[in-house]
């Protein structure tokens, strides 16, 4: 199966802010910016998925209205980090999560691994459905997961891969 993810485009929210699971708002003009970017994508799909945040919902609505969302397909969950700048983050609580993000968790969030293991249930219940091409609206933590996943990028290494907003990357599941 082929799987297209795409990231959401920049969201209007301050720079340094933690956001993860937050739902955000999208800029002025988002519109003019997603159909810039389905007009890179091919025209046909089996299914198109999206994460249920706003962020990514509206971008899936502007390619078809008969999108799914689920909840597997949302950003890591930063827990009580979320809505706060990284540099207001107490580096004792910090410090930690940055030596081992692959396991450890931000205070009630998640880890790398739980995100990832999150991700890989949901492919596979994908790749259950036999689909030849699914497009996946979501995040940079689960586009570093189908890198982790469908790529070989070992995890201690996956999350200094760049995403780009409104990046479409492409996998092969097999």
């Amino acid at each position: 199966m082929e799987l297209y993810l795409v990231r959401h485009i920049k969201p209007d929210f301050p720079e340094g802010t933690n956001y993860g699971r937050t739902d955000v708002p999208l800029p002025d003009g988002y519109d003019t910016q997603h159909q810039a970017i389905i007009k890179l994508l091919p025209a046909a799909y089996d299914v198109v998925y999206s994460s249920p945040l706003s962020r990514c919902r509206l971008f899936a609505q502007a390619i078809t209205a008969d999108h799914l969302t689920d909840d597997r397909l949302m950003e890591l969950h930063f827990g009580d980090w979320e809505g706060r700048k990284w540099d207001d983050i107490d580096r004792d609580e910090l410090d930690p999560w940055m030596a081992d993000y692959i396991n450890l968790a931000p205070p009630n969030g998640e880890s790398l691994l739980a995100l990832v293991t999150r991700f890989a249930g949901f492919t596979k219940e994908l790749q259950e459905k036999q689909y030849q091409r699914a497009l996946i609206i979501t995040h940079a933590g689960i586009i570093r997961s189908a890198m982790h996943l469908f790529n070989d990028i070992p995890l201690n290494q996956v999350m200094m891969e760049k995403v780009d907003y409104g990046g479409i990357y492409i996998f092969n599941t097999k």
